[in-house]
């Protein structure tokens, strides 16, 4: 098994760049609802299902989206695995 390193999110608030990092990392984590200052970060299943999502000025959103990140994130396959 490899070990990838995961990007995640702070407890609290999260920058564009944050988000564009886990979003890129991720097959099922996408920027919606892009109001240029501020946006929410949405985690969906593979039926395209909702599972989470945020906005990035929310108080405590890196919290829950961290969680379901980890539950339900899809890692995007590496150029390096092996298949």
């Amino acid at each position: 098994m490899k070990n990838h390193q995961v990007p995640s999110l702070p407890q609290g608030t999260f920058t564009r760049a944050q988000a564009e990092a886990i979003a890129a990392a991720y097959t099922n984590v996408a920027i919606e609802d892009d109001q240029g200052t501020h946006f929410r970060l949405v985690i969906r299943d593979t039926d395209s299902m909702l599972i989470w999502r945020d906005w990035n000025f929310a108080p405590e959103a890196g919290v829950m989206l961290n969680r379901y990140i980890v539950s339900d994130g899809i890692p995007v396959p590496s150029l390096s695995d092996d298949n």
